[in-house]
């Protein structure tokens, strides 16, 4: 498997993921009628993003058995 499909698999499922948790986690705090529910929304969704991205990542490389090649054998050939 390409790691690059693995990055990309992994945003969109901590995208996903960001956009429920956002949407629900402000509407419980607050009304969506209120003017700072878009902002609020807006900040949980970056920090969900920012916190899950990682873990899904290694979950899934070690998953899909994806490995990271060296940049030093990459340069001696």
């Amino acid at each position: 498997m390409n790691y690059n499909l693995v990055v990309i698999i992994s945003v969109v499922i901590c995208a996903i993921i960001s956009m429920l948790l956002s949407y629900y986690g402000t509407l419980l705090i607050l009304d969506e009628k209120s003017g700072l529910f878009k902002m609020a929304q807006l900040i949980i969704a970056i920090a969900s993003m920012t916190t899950f991205y990682a873990p899904i990542k290694s979950i899934l490389m070690k998953y899909m058995d994806v490995e990271l090649e060296d940049e030093s054998e990459n340069k001696n050939d």
